[in-house]
């Protein structure tokens, strides 16, 4: 089953790209339907890849390092719930953001979309 791009955009929570200390972060929060992550890609911000290793998945089932999902290590994205991605690094600088995210879900397969939004 192929989710249309314009739904998943609905997964991000306008507005929640800001700086933290240590880089950025950003919310999504899953409005379709309960899933599995198996894989996730290097988040893009301006077509700049941040490294798996950078990015760190909460939520209030738990928190998870990017590079660390996978089948064995499944990250859960239930209804309802807010995800942090927080991305460690440079913060970003103040304007218009293009992030692209990418994910794999034992459920429906490969997500990818990307959304704009401003600091």
């Amino acid at each position: 089953m192929q989710i249309p791009t314009f739904l998943l955009r609905k997964l991000y929570i306008k507005g929640s790209l800001e700086n933290v200390d240590d880089g950025f972060k950003f919310m999504l929060k899953n409005s379709i339907s309960s899933g599995t992550a198996i894989n996730i890609e290097p988040i893009k911000v301006n077509g700049i890849e941040y490294p798996l290793e950078s990015t760190i998945i909460s939520s209030a089932d738990g928190e998870i390092t990017g590079n660390a999902i996978s089948e064995e290590n499944t990250f859960p994205i239930k209804v309802g719930l807010d995800i942090v991605l927080h991305v460690k690094g440079d913060p970003l600088p103040a304007g218009e953001h293009t992030i692209d995210i990418s994910l794999t879900t034992k459920e429906v397969g490969k997500l990818a979309f990307d959304v704009t939004d401003s600091i």
